[in-house]
């Protein structure tokens, strides 16, 4: 061993200092340090760190345990098929897609949609029609489409294969899913439904409406976010409609032919735990997060996203998942990014995400009340110490950002593949994006792959930089731009 290789393994030993803080976990994944795993998995978890074996079953051809428990998944959510994945919601985004699209089919998209989906109309080479969405303005945060502009889309568009939303969005809220569903089939147009942080909405009457049970054609859920999967543990979830023979070969071309299967034992535990305790569980933790919700509220200073913000029937903000409990800090002089530094540094409190004005905290079946008293006396210590303070309003130029519609030139898979090259944001004006530009907020890209670069996106983005709000590019000071060469 040589001086220039030392003897320690950084990744591990970050991850043994975060893990022996012993924080309250208000983040993913949803077992929150393996606390509703049981004992035996995970005293064995090594041992189940198995391969395809003859006494083990094959994910890619199952035919004996993946296959009878793939059949209670469906079973256990009421649909006509549901497959294993060891890749998150991305593999299952991917598959989707793959599974009803071919190449040159237009698929409306909701435009806040995860990365996965755009990964995944780059691989199948489909023409996306983006639906800009809702955007609650005083968190900060995009929301869902209406069944209005879904309406609207199929009537200029009927051409479109497939309509792909979210159900929910990472912050909790859901458009009315029911309505999107009933237009669906009115113009015989597939749905398809990321649902990955709604895998408890089917198992709890109080949550709101699954995908699943409204006929989705297809629904993607990762059980590591919510329930107790292992991360990268998820469920596509897919209706007669679907050829399954193509799902099936989609499935094997995303999918690891050595799959981890103490991810998939821990799905086949997380849907046993819900089938059988799922009501229970999701009813204290119901609670738990409305007594936080209410704890949080009562500081001053500090507001919480609560049903009370929806926006009705019809809306790109129908319902409300109140085990997300959504902070906002306009209140507080503070941006959300600042309150997930202190509570995390001062406190042992992680929130999942901080944003500009806002800090998400995911509760699931793995929380406890004691998590709910320090994330309470955490934010009233941090409150006491920000009075007086004001918060300045980073959002006008994302939401300028919403009102230009992009000029598409080519298509994302045309741009992903097409030589590229590196250019200063003013010489790229005019020229077409190579990249998946977003400034958050609202989360929302302002460029896509193959969409044309104009002085009004380059002057907003600007604007939204020197605002001092991030921006997801390959240069995150939007000093540079790739651009198809």
């Amino acid at each position: 061993m040589t001086d220039r290789q030392p003897l320690n393994a950084p990744l591990y030993e970050q991850i043994l200092r975060f893990v022996d803080r012993h924080q309250a976990p208000f983040y993913s994944p949803g077992h929150k340090g393996g606390r509703t795993l049981p004992r035996e998995f995970r005293e064995r978890v090594c041992e189940l760190d198995l391969n395809n074996l003859p006494d083990t079953d094959t994910l890619h051809c199952p035919t004996a345990g993946i296959q009878a428990a793939q059949q209670l998944l469906a079973a256990a959510y009421g649909v006509a098929h549901s497959y294993m994945l060891v890749g998150g919601s991305t593999a299952g985004n991917i598959a989707a897609l793959l599974s009803t699209l071919s190449p040159g089919d237009s698929v409306l998209v909701q435009r806040n949609a995860h990365k996965s989906v755009i990964a995944g109309i780059v691989q199948v080479g489909a023409i996306p029609i983006w639906l800009p969405p809702a955007v609650e303005a005083n968190f900060e945060i995009a929301l869902g489409v209406s069944a209005a502009q879904v309406e609207q889309a199929f009537v200029r568009h009927p051409h479109a294969r497939a309509l792909l939303v979210l159900n929910p969005t990472y912050f909790g809220t859901t458009p009315d899913i029911r309505a999107i569903a009933q237009l669906c089939r009115a113009h015989g147009k597939l749905l398809l439904v990321d649902e990955a942080h709604g895998p408890h909405f089917h198992f709890h009457p109080e949550l709101p409406t699954a995908a699943e049970d409204v006929g989705a054609d297809a629904v993607v859920q990762s059980t590591h976010k919510i329930l107790s999967g292992l991360s990268q543990a998820a469920v596509l979830h897919t209706g007669a409609a679907l050829d399954q023979g193509r799902v099936q070969k989609c499935l094997q071309l995303i999918q690891s032919t050595s799959p981890n299967f103490a991810i998939m034992a821990s799905i086949d535990l997380a849907r046993l735990q819900m089938v059988t305790e799922g009501r229970a569980l999701l009813d204290r933790t119901l609670q738990l997060a409305r007594e936080a919700r209410d704890g949080l509220a009562a500081i001053p200073g500090v507001e919480v996203l609560s049903p009370a913000h929806r926006l009705g029937a019809g809306s790109g903000f129908r319902e409300l998942d109140e085990t997300k409990v959504l902070i906002g800090t306009r209140g507080l002089g503070i941006s959300g990014r600042e309150l997930q530094t202190r509570l995390n540094r001062d406190f042992g409190v992680q929130p999942e995400l901080g944003g500009s004005c806002h800090a998400l905290c995911i509760m699931t079946i793995g929380n406890t009340a004691a998590d709910v008293v320090r994330l309470v006396d955490a934010m009233r210590t941090v409150a006491e110490g920000c009075r007086g303070r004001r918060l300045p309003d980073l959002a006008a130029g994302a939401r300028a950002l919403l009102a230009i519609e992009p000029e598409v030139v080519m298509s994302p898979r045309e741009a992903f593949f097409a030589p590229a090259a590196t250019l200063s944001t003013d010489a790229a004006r005019g020229r077409i994006c190579a990249e998946v530009v977003t400034p958050y907020p609202p989360g929302i890209p302002a460029l896509m792959p193959g969409e044309r670069i104009t002085g009004a996106v380059l002057a907003e983005l600007r604007a939204v930089h020197a605002a001092g709000c991030p921006i997801s590019a390959a240069d995150p000071s939007f000093a540079t731009v790739r651009v198809v060469a």
